[in-house]
């Protein structure tokens, strides 16, 4: 593990391989290790970045969550961007998604193709009247809220993860693995709060150039999948890949057709191929 100053955190990262630099950004209550098969797969013909971000692996949590803001996350990613001394191309799970397209949204000139696996930029549910899909995520994150600020962390984990259909997998690690997971849950509090605040308009994403591949799980929630519709109508230059009986979680349940579709994006990117050929959906 390599660590950096970043914007007055030490950022906990992994630097793997040689060639064009990719960066993987990892989902809430999760780590860089949530990207270890990939990075293998990857390095040996890339340069294979995986930060951790705040409160997560290495990286420590921010002395104040209250002020904390969505770019102090986008802040390590340009950490990471400045480290690969060039264009990147960025790989984000979930909030890491969000992250990574909050990133390219800023400095698009840095960002050579972008990789979203279900971002959770909710925002766009309620900017575009999806008032279900909106309903369904702000009634999860208010309870999740409502569970830290009564102190009850074990119930929010229960809650958090059923939705995002990781209980059972949690509840069969080991104690002190469990109790990490719980213990993150303050910090996906503010996650809730800094997605929902996002002001990317749909707009900014119209013009946002970058060749995106966009990943969804069939089986996935109500409001992710709406989220990724949503990106998918807007998007100038976008490809898309459903993995057939994922869920949400799909590169830690599913990691061999989303490591496929992630590879064969980067190649298919680098050789300045057109993205629409992967318009298709992988079988589990």
């Amino acid at each position: 593990m390599a660590t950096l100053l970043a914007r007055n955190t030490t950022l906990a990262y992994t630097d793997e391989g040689s060639g064009p630099p990719v960066i993987l950004v990892h989902s809430s209550a999760s780590s860089r290790g949530q990207w270890r098969a990939a990075a293998l797969r990857l390095a040996p013909r890339y340069r294979v970045l995986a930060p951790d971000l705040h409160g997560y692996g290495g990286t420590p949590l921010p002395p104040t969550l209250a002020t904390f803001g969505i770019d102090d996350e986008v802040a390590l990613l340009d950490a990471m961007i400045d480290l690969a001394g060039g264009e990147v191309q960025l790989v984000g799970h979930s909030y890491g998604g969000a992250i990574a397209l909050r990133a390219a949204v800023q400095g698009p000139e840095r960002v050579r193709s972008l990789v979203l696996i279900e971002p959770t930029a909710f925002h766009l549910l309620r900017l575009l009247g999806e008032r279900v899909a909106w309903s369904e995520v702000e009634r999860v994150a208010k309870r999740h809220i409502a569970l830290v600020e009564s102190g009850d962390l074990t119930g929010c984990t229960e809650h958090f993860l059923g939705y995002w259909g990781g209980l059972e997998a949690w509840r069969q690690l080991p104690p002190e693995q469990r109790a990490r997971i719980v213990q993150t849950m303050p910090k996906i509090a503010q996650e809730w709060r800094m997605v929902f605040a996002l002001d990317e308009t749909y707009e900014s994403l119209a013009s946002l150039a970058i060749p995106t591949l966009l990943i969804r799980g069939s089986e996935t929630t109500f409001a992710a999948r709406t989220v990724v519709e949503c990106l998918r109508d807007q998007f100038p230059s976008h490809a898309f890949v459903e993995i057939a009986g994922a869920g949400h979680l799909s590169p830690l349940t599913h990691p061999a057709p989303v490591n496929d579709a992630i590879e064969q994006f980067l190649d298919l990117h680098s050789d300045a191929a057109s993205p629409a050929s992967l318009r298709r959906v992988i079988p589990p």
